[in-house]
């Protein structure tokens, strides 16, 4: 597999979910062996675990005083297309969230299309299997070709919203990623709603940018997807698997993942992957 970087820039502008600050994020190509990078004023971040600094219901990144918040739904829709090298300028403190799903970041990197590098790309498989566990949250991982990825959603109080889903990633698969996982939104449940805003959280959400759920059934606009929420919580583990700033070649089981467990899984790989590039060099 060749590097890939964008044949063009792109920008989206729009409110952040959290801040509920105006932003606009440009997303221009990077040459090889950029990786995905965020530009924050003179500050350079890379899109790695590393530089994760909070998953308090979206993932952030931080270095040397500069900082962008929710950047999983960019960053998943980079994935999903293989796009090793971008450099992203972001003019303000997050990510906007548009309409809450990667469905805007989607139709952009299809708009401006992408452009093969000519160099191997780093990619990632495990030579042992590796699991993790954060409360009610487990994510196994085994060695296998390709990228696969089971999540299942359990909750607490509301059994409607038991659900699977599975999906597979590479170069045939975008237009899968496209339709029946980017649509889906962010979510919460109506009894979170006051407890994030006390939190100093949501202030940009709305029926707009989020879907809000009032078990057993009630929703606050219909569903764009079957059981949206399990295909949401796939996309986020797609962005925060990002963060790993690789080609992941393993099959992933995740039961009820977030951003922590997520970016927890990732800072773990190093102990049971081999990498490949070096050797293709």
């Amino acid at each position: 597999m060749e590097q890939q970087t964008l044949a063009g820039s792109f920008i989206l502008e729009g409110m952040g979910i959290h801040s509920g600050a105006q932003g606009r994020v440009t997303v221009h190509p990077a040459d090889v062996d950029t990786g995905r990078v965020f530009q924050v004023g003179s500050v350079t971040i890379p899109a790695r675990a590393e530089f994760v600094t909070d998953t308090s219901r979206s993932t952030r990144l931080g270095r040397d005083g500069a900082a962008v918040g929710t950047v999983e739904h960019l960053l998943s829709a980079l994935h999903a297309w293989g796009i090793d090298n971008a450099r992203i300028v972001v003019e303000g403190p997050e990510i906007p969230i548009l309409d809450g799903s990667a469905a805007p970041f989607a139709e952009a990197v299809c708009a401006v299309g992408v452009r093969g590098q000519g160099r191997p790309a780093r990619t990632i498989s495990l030579r042992t299997p590796i699991s993790i566990e954060q409360g009610s949250t487990r994510i196994v991982a085994e060695p296998t070709s390709g990228l696969n990825l089971r999540v299942c959603t359990t909750f607490e109080n509301w059994a409607e919203g038991t659900a699977e889903c599975r999906a597979a990633f590479g170069p045939q698969t975008t237009e899968r990623y496209r339709t029946e996982i980017a649509p889906a939104r962010t979510f919460a449940f109506h009894a979170e709603v006051e407890k994030l805003l006390e939190a100093g959280l949501a202030r940009g959400g709305s029926l707009d940018n989020a879907l809000i759920i009032t078990p057993p059934s009630g929703y606050s606009t219909p569903l764009r997807l079957p059981q949206e929420w399990c295909a949401h919580k796939m996309l986020d583990l797609l962005g925060d698997l990002a963060l790993a700033d690789a080609r992941l070649e393993m099959r992933v089981d995740a039961l009820r993942p977030g951003h922590r467990a997520n970016v927890a899984f990732v800072m773990a790989l190093p102990a049971a992957i081999r990498t490949r590039r070096d050797q293709e060099n």
